[in-house]
């Protein structure tokens, strides 16, 4: 037998009584007979020590070192490597074996070919026996020879999963000295203690090499790691990672600083650091238990900044954001002064939500606020900027570069808080608003439509809404029926708030003198805003114009706008050839400025068959040139309550409406009185003092008036709308007909309800009656389940 050994064989081991017989034998094995099998048990409490030194008795090559205290395997490796007398080594966990011709081959490769490090083929041995997987594969050598900074670029390829493995190399044992020598000496990590060694070495080697046969044998699943996460004990474990990692820091600044790419070593560093914060978070995320995650995730933040594990878990686990942007909280608004404003939307185009966007940005300009708005999708007009307003775009394609660059966005623009208008419409605005919490930015949800829009559509976007209003700091909608809805559903920081005037309104003002009354000629009505057939219903204009055209009117419909993904001005036109009325109505395309405000003043009527506004920026449009408002009745729009320009119809009911439009025709007198009442609503909405509401709800000091409590009524109200949007729905799947609801579907007979035992018994009966409807409700959407619970409690608290 050799006296001298080639290879030493470095075990460490942790309670390994019931498997390190099996890696022993495998060293015994072994067809290079000059080997040494180091084991170094750290403080092991069950019979692994007996086992090893029965072991030893019998064959001198096997050697055992005992540590009186745990110090993790990095530690009993530095022990092994520095006890060993070959030149050199090869790692063999406790748990696992070796080919039996590991050592003489990878041998061979290192001596033909003078390599620091070898890497060889792994073979995966799952619980059940079978053999290879996807990890597997992942394990295999993907170089053959490589030399100097190639090997670590190549070993550690930056923005890629890192593989720090230490079993599946035969090394040069002076390299691993090498490399912990650049480490503090008593160093302990319990957590992804083999990485940090195999970093520094394929920083310091000078040629690697590779075999592809597959020389280990690792069994899966009989360690300690991949257990599920059940106390805060376990969890640190595990964020221990995230310090081994970072331990090395230190260390390869040293490397860089004498490296010949200095800036390719610290990139790799930043690259293999992301990825084992990336993973850590995903492990946690996947493995808690749920009531342990927010104690788990506040751990996993003492490890690393918010920052960084964000972004980390973009880059490698993007599905995880989710359980991130869950826990903790947002950031409250009173605890930091916001100067920089991020106006978050999807593009910047005309009308819509880019409208609000826009006037939003003017308002908080002249506030003295520094104004970003930041689109997340191309396509933006940037010509609607206003002036002093800064733009960015984040138009990745991927969630995981999107959310790093809203993080740069948010850095670079030193924004303090973030307004987002796409929360009611994006599955992933959450991801967002994370990444601005990491950087220390607020952010506030700002709606633009009725709650129950998801409902009537059949959208799915805030069917988990409740889930992440801890990570929004305020949420501000459009009408007190909406902060009800809100707040039934879990969202106490709620408040309604109108939409700043558009530009157009700003521009022009309100004029002085009401219209004149259209007698005696024809009857000019108009609709403008984006053709959208979902919410805006623009094909039931044409249904108005051919019950004005049966009831004998003269008149002429002016239908204004860009074309939407379904509707078009081409297919308006269309619709009004079949029906013989191409004469009364003609689609014309979007007009702007001077020439909107031309047709807007040449017309009698403003019409609107909008199911779902929540606050169409329209209305005071027209109103402020003095046009009376025909529209579908919307009881929880503002706008119109208590707007003594605007005349409704039952929802849906096309006949309705144009018998309005009718008498609107022939009444001199109520048309007067109308258009009075539209130019009085106009300057309504241009006399509030935005500039004040801001401030407060930039600082969270609202007046507690905008928000208030949910009553009864607005249970009932909630209910009524919801049953009807939900059967609308259901329709809508038996059928492909025209998407229309029945005439008076809304009761405008109901009342507010006092709050007193004879409220409480009429909203029980209610409770009781719509109970049958409020199942197949639930059925179609499940989710609103958590707010009948919570609108039970009310009425049982009031009661």
């Amino acid at each position: 037998m050799d006296t001298t050994p080639l290879v030493s064989i470095v075990i460490p081991v942790f309670n390994d009584a019931d498997v390190i017989s099996s890696a022993l034998d495998s060293c015994l094995a072994q067809t290079l007979s000059a080997i040494e099998v180091i084991v170094v048990d750290d403080a092991s409490t069950d019979d692994t020590t007996a086992i090893v030194e029965r072991y030893a008795a019998e064959d001198p090559r096997i050697r055992l070192i005992r540590q009186t205290i745990n110090a993790s395997a990095y530690q009993a490796r530095r022990v092994g490597i520095l006890a060993a007398n070959s030149e050199h080594l090869l790692f063999l966990d406790g748990d696992d074996e070796l080919n039996e011709q590991a050592a003489e081959v990878a041998l061979a490769k290192a001596n033909a070919t003078r390599a620091d490090l070898v890497q060889f083929g792994v073979e995966i041995v799952h619980r059940d026996g079978h053999t290879g997987g996807r990890f597997e594969s992942r394990l295999q050598p993907r170089h053959g020879s490589l030399t100097g900074l190639e090997v670590l670029r190549n070993l550690f390829p930056i923005d890629s999963p890192a593989q720090g493995q230490l079993w599946k190399y035969l090394f040069r044992r002076q390299l691993l000295a090498d490399a912990y020598a650049l480490m503090p000496a008593d160093l302990v990590l319990p957590r992804v203690n083999d990485l940090p060694i195999a970093f520094l070495a394929a920083a310091l080697a000078t040629r690697y090499e590779s075999i592809p046969d597959r020389l280990y044998r690792y069994h899966f699943g009989r360690g300690g790691s991949g257990q599920k996460v059940h106390d805060l004990e376990t969890a640190s474990f595990y964020a221990g990672a995230v310090r081994s990692v970072d331990s090395i820091e230190p260390a390869v600044g040293q490397i860089a600083r004498s490296a010949a790419d200095p800036d390719l070593i610290l990139a790799t560093y930043a690259s293999v650091r992301r990825a084992i914060i990336g993973y850590t978070t995903h492990y946690l995320a996947e493995h808690t238990r749920t009531d342990l995650l927010e104690d788990v995730l506040g751990e996993l933040y003492t490890r690393a900044s918010a920052r960084d594990i964000v972004q980390s878990t973009a880059q490698h686990w993007p599905g995880d954001l989710d359980t991130l942007a869950a826990h903790p909280g947002g950031i409250a608004l009173s605890t930091r002064p916001a100067r920089n404003i991020l106006l978050a939307t999807n593009h910047l185009r005309t009308g819509g939500i880019s409208g609000v966007v826009v006037s939003q940005a003017r308002v908080l300009l002249d506030a003295g606020y520094h104004v970003t708005i930041a689109a997340r999708e191309p396509g933006s007009d940037r010509s609607l900027l206003p002036s002093g307003v800064t733009f960015a775009e984040v138009a990745a394609t991927s969630l995981r570069v999107a959310v790093t660059e809203w993080s740069e966005v948010c850095a670079r623009h030193e924004i303090d808080l973030v307004i987002e208008h796409q929360w009611q419409y994006s599955t992933s605005w959450q991801a967002f608003a994370l990444a601005a919490r990491a950087e220390g930015a607020a952010t506030i949800g700002w709606s633009h439509n009725f709650a129950g829009r998801s409902l009537l559509l059949g959208l799915g976007a805030l069917e988990n809404a409740p889930r992440y209003f801890p990570l929004m700091s305020h949420l501000v909608v459009l009408s007190p029926l909406d902060v009800a809805f809100w707040k039934l559903r879990g969202m106490p920081r709620v408040s309604y708030l109108p939409n700043p005037p558009s530009s157009l309104l700003l521009e022009g003002g309100v004029v002085s003198t009401p219209k004149d009354a259209p007698q005696g000629r024809r009857l000019e009505l108009i609709w403008w805003g984006r053709l959208q057939e979902r919410t805006k219903r623009v094909t039931e204009l044409v249904d108005v114009a051919e019950h004005l055209e049966r009831m004998g009117v003269n008149f002429r419909l002016r239908i204004v706008g860009p074309n939407w993904r379904d509707m078009s001005a081409e297919r308006l036109n269309a619709a009004a050839r079949e029906r013989g009325l191409e004469q009364r109505v003609q689609a014309v395309g979007p007009l702007r400025g001077a020439d909107l405000i031309a047709a807007i003043d040449s017309s009698d009527i403003f019409v609107s068959t909008s199911v779902i506004e929540g606050y169409p920026l329209t209305i005071p449009e027209a109103q402020s040139r003095g046009l009376p408002v025909a529209m579908y009745e919307l009881p929880w729009l503002t706008l119109a309550a208590g707007n003594e320009g605007v005349r409704t119809a039952a929802w849906g009911d096309a006949a309705a409406l144009a018998r309005v439009i009718g008498d609107l025709g022939q009444d001199r007198e109520q048309y007067t009185a109308m258009s009075s009442g539209s130019l009085a609503a106009a300057g309504r909405e241009l006399s509030h003092d935005f500039n004040t509401w801001y401030a407060e709800l930039l600082t969270g000091t609202l007046s507690a008036g905008l928000s208030p409590e949910p009553t009864i009524g607005d249970i009932q109200q909630l209910i009524a709308l919801t049953i009807t949007f939900s059967e609308i729905r259901a329709a809508e799947k038996r059928t492909t007909e025209k998407k229309q609801g029945p005439a008076g579907m809304l009761d405008r007979a109901a009342e507010p309800q006092r709050k007193d035992a004879s409220a409480t018994w009429t909203a029980k009966r209610v409770l009781h009656r719509l109970r049958p409807a409020a199942r197949r409700l639930l059925e179609l959407a499940p989710w609103l389940r958590h707010t009948a619970t919570r609108a039970q409690r009310v009425i049982a608290r009031e009661s």
